[in-house]
């Protein structure tokens, strides 16, 4: 498998004021490989379940991309059906840990969006996105939908 399913990192911080951060990122425009999504959505459960945390802001890194969906290194990895449910319950996890959370959770999307970036970002209670930002859902480019 190509190295860069192995890069990325998920953090958190938290304020004195009860705002938490959770901040993603990837090399390859914050693309999401599994190991990734598992870790973010656990880091959502875990600062939700934060007594001090008031509101949850989820952001990514850089300026240019705020989710290029999943890795598509891992994507063409998968060769059978067991490696894909399991990759893309990944996003599955992400998007419930959002839904279940019982703090506000505002997306902050400062530039493309793109396949299960969309996803990420439209989970969230509020979403927010600079001029730069660019939404686009690369599943409908090839004919499937979300």
């Amino acid at each position: 498998m190509n190295e860069a399913i192995n890069q990325g990192f998920v953090d958190f911080s938290i304020q004195e004021s009860g705002i938490a951060t959770i901040e993603f990122g990837h090399p390859m425009s914050n693309s999401l490989p599994g190991k990734i999504l598992r870790k973010l959505a656990e880091t959502i459960t875990e600062v939700s379940s934060n007594e001090a945390v008031k509101v949850i802001v989820l952001r990514s890194t850089g300026s240019k991309a705020f989710c290029a969906g999943a890795s598509f290194d891992e994507l063409i990895a998968i060769s059978d059906l067991e490696t894909g449910k399991v990759f893309f319950s990944g996003f599955a996890q992400v998007i419930n840990a959002c839904r279940k959370s019982s703090k506000l959770i505002i997306g902050r999307v400062q530039g493309k969006a793109v396949g299960g970036g969309v996803g990420i970002a439209s989970a969230v209670d509020y979403c927010y996105a600079t001029s730069n930002a660019d939404v686009k859902l690369s599943e409908l480019a090839v004919g499937i939908g979300p």
